[in-house]
């Protein structure tokens, strides 16, 4: 990081934490004097500049018809300042909802604006912060809803940032604008990537489109002794009966419901995760009934948009850290 890097990134911090003490987050905010800040842009300084040449030759040559071309340029300078200001006070901004995405991939927010002004607000742009720019405009009482997106990154709570909401309406010689600080939040899932299918839990019994195998728990039926077999496993009851010696077969019964099951899998965390998000999303699709197992919550096997938005969600808000938590 440049020192000019750092330096920029303190002054931001700074900056920030005066804005938050005079505008805390909210769910809604209304734009007013004590919100709003106003200052020429660069367009405004090399207006400016040229209004200081022109006066000056107007001093010097005592033309007065210069002297005026001066003036009025001063004139509207100050009424840019006005009519600038005017465009963005009395703007209320609330959050309404936030679409859940997945990481990597864009959270939309919709957002409520509404201005008192009565001829309305022209030429209004909004981005959250390192977000993409929205510009549009407002007719007086008429509540408008935007779709503002911003970048995920990790699985968890997205909270976008602050809001920058400005104006160079009228001339584009004055910059008005203002950071809000809304109470808005995304729900972020794990991105889906595809590993080794989860292995199914067993079963407590025979089910219809189940399968078996041998070396579970339960009692399957007897065979004739072969050389090897485990001694805890021989029968000896038959044997006492005379009947022979026999050995003691068993299975393990699984469902044909499929499980998302955490401790069948062996990667990483996140990994864990964005896999069983992959399958849970591969089930819906297939249509096939899917349950999620995951240390201190089980779902039962289910489907539906309501089923697997619930395993979403729970796989989202999973063992999460501060880092990756709403926690700003």
């Amino acid at each position: 990081m440049s020192i000019s890097t750092y330096w920029r990134a303190v002054w931001q911090r700074r900056f920030f934490r005066w804005i938050d003490k005079r505008a805390p987050r909210a769910r809604q905010i209304s734009l007013n004097r004590k919100n709003l800040y106003i200052f020429p842009n660069r367009t405004g300084f090399l207006y400016l500049a040229m209004t200081v040449v022109i006066w000056l030759l107007g001093t010097n040559y005592q033309n007065n018809l210069i002297l005026a071309l001066a003036y009025l340029m001063i004139s509207l300078f100050v009424v840019a300042i006005h009519h600038t200001f005017a465009n963005l006070s009395g703007i209320s901004v609330r959050f309404i909802s936030a679409t859940p995405a997945f990481a990597g991939e864009p959270a939309s927010f919709v957002l409520e604006f509404e201005t008192r002004h009565k001829r309305g607000s022209e030429n209004v742009e909004i981005c959250w912060q390192g977000g993409e720019r929205h510009t549009f405009a407002l007719n007086p009482a008429e509540p408008q809803r935007v779709n503002l997106r911003a970048p995920s990154k990790v699985r968890g709570y997205l909270h976008p940032g602050r809001l920058l909401i400005q104006s160079r309406f009228p001339l584009g010689i004055i910059r008005c604008w203002s950071w809000l600080n809304l109470e808005a939040v995304a729900l972020i899932y794990p991105q889906p990537i595809a590993i080794d299918e989860p292995h199914h839990q067993a079963s407590s019994g025979r089910e219809e489109g189940g399968s078996s195998t041998r070396g579970g728990d339960d009692f399957s039926g007897l065979r004739e002794y072969q050389a090897g077999d485990p001694i805890k496993h021989i029968a000896w009851k038959q044997y006492a009966q005379n009947k022979g010696l026999f050995t003691k077969e068993y299975e393990a019964y699984f469902s044909a419901d499929k499980w998302l099951d955490w401790h069948s899998l062996n990667q990483l965390q996140e990994l864990r995760l964005s896999g069983l998000c992959y399958w849970a999303l591969h089930y819906e699709r297939q249509q096939i009934p899917y349950g999620l197992s995951l240390p201190g919550l089980t779902l039962e096997p289910a489907l539906g948009e309501y089923h697997l938005q619930t395993v979403l969600k729970a796989l989202a808000q999973f063992n999460l850290t501060r880092e990756a938590g709403y926690v700003d």
